[in-house]
């Protein structure tokens, strides 16, 4: 196994390897049989408490992505558990100390349970990563809507959003955005 390319302190890594092996253990016990029912309330709880992280490896690729393009302002849509949160904020708080300037992660989560959950995995990480987010809770329509973002230097979109909330995302998007 190689090194991770991602540089944080040994309790960090520990942390994602553990949060990524429980991602990997819920989605190995889903089976077809799973979503006999295709309701999308019936959807919808199903996977309220579900990981629904990226894999490790798409992680480690966003993470040197936000480093070689220095992008300080991200947006998440849709933290779930805040994984793939913990590798934007590594990223965004290395890119603002290098060039001195102030780094933030905008997150969203629809689901309250996963919102609390996704902040004590910050706090466990650290006041280095913990710092860089701030956590918007609700539909996404509504929580990017509270202040007008000059030049989101990266969108995490991970998910197969409807159109209307898509297109409410466009306009954070910088024309230089990666």
């Amino acid at each position: 196994m190689s090194p991770s390319p991602v540089n944080a302190p040994p309790h960090v890594h520990t942390l994602l390897s553990s949060l990524h092996a429980k991602s990997l253990a819920q989605e190995a016990a889903l089976t077809p049989d799973t979503f006999t029912d295709r309701s999308a309330d019936s959807f919808h709880a199903l996977m309220q408490d579900k990981f629904i992280a990226l894999e490790q490896d798409k992680c480690e690729f966003v993470y040197q992505l936000l480093r070689a393009t220095r992008a300080t302002t991200v947006v998440e849509a849709g933290t779930s558990y805040g994984v793939s949160t913990i590798y934007l904020a590594l990223a965004v708080a290395r890119n603002a100390s290098a060039s001195r300037t102030k780094g933030k992660v905008i997150a969203t989560e629809y689901e309250p349970g996963k919102a609390t959950v996704a902040r004590e995995h910050w706090n466990t990480a650290g006041e280095e990563i913990a710092s860089v987010i701030e956590l918007r809770e609700g539909d996404l329509r509504e929580t990017l809507k509270r202040e007008d973002y000059n030049g989101v230097d990266f969108l995490l979109l991970d998910s197969g959003l409807p159109p209307p909330p898509l297109l409410c995302l466009r306009r954070f998007i910088s024309v230089d955005a990666g």
